[in-house]
């Protein structure tokens, strides 16, 4: 999940492997500087699927609040594209799953990335990693965990 700082327009972004009980097992933040969110997610997800790979995870359940991005990830990209390397990249690593599933979430479903991404403008450029929940985003992680319903603010036209 990627996050934009309109007071400086820095790019932050966050992401967490889980086990198969939803548990913390690794998680990361981001502060990318400044660049295009949809650039800056396609890199999220590529430091995500690297982490998980090193973490020697067989399976894989990426999810990212960018239907674009997500979209991407399974269909591809011509060589044009703006991130094609990067999607490439993704691509690449996620062959090395025995089992992937790749979806669009909307950002309220992982609050926990969501405190990761916004936490990463705080800290100097590059990544940051975590053994455990952070303390910006511990209470995030325990209703992520418990499935504590959010509600989602929808923007209406006139």
């Amino acid at each position: 999940m990627a996050t934009r700082s309109n007071q400086y327009d820095f790019i932050g972004a966050g992401g967490i492997i889980r086990d198969h009980n939803g548990h913390w097992l690794s998680g990361l933040s981001m502060n990318l500087g400044v660049g295009q969110v949809i650039n800056d997610e396609a890199r999220r997800m590529l430091s995500g699927f690297k982490l998980a790979s090193n973490l020697n995870s067989r399976k894989l359940e990426g999810e990212s609040d960018s239907a674009t991005v997500a979209k991407l990830l399974i269909e591809g990209c011509s060589i044009s594209h703006p991130v094609d390397s990067i999607i490439n990249s993704c691509r690449h690593l996620i062959n090395g799953f025995d089992e992937v599933q790749i979806r669009h979430i909307f950002r309220e479903c992982n609050c926990t990335v969501d405190a990761l991404a916004k936490g990463s403008l705080s800290h100097d450029y590059g990544i940051v990693s975590f053994d455990a929940p952070p303390p910006h985003a511990a209470s995030a992680f325990t209703d992520d965990l418990c499935d504590l319903p959010r509600a989602r603010r929808v923007r209406t036209r006139p």
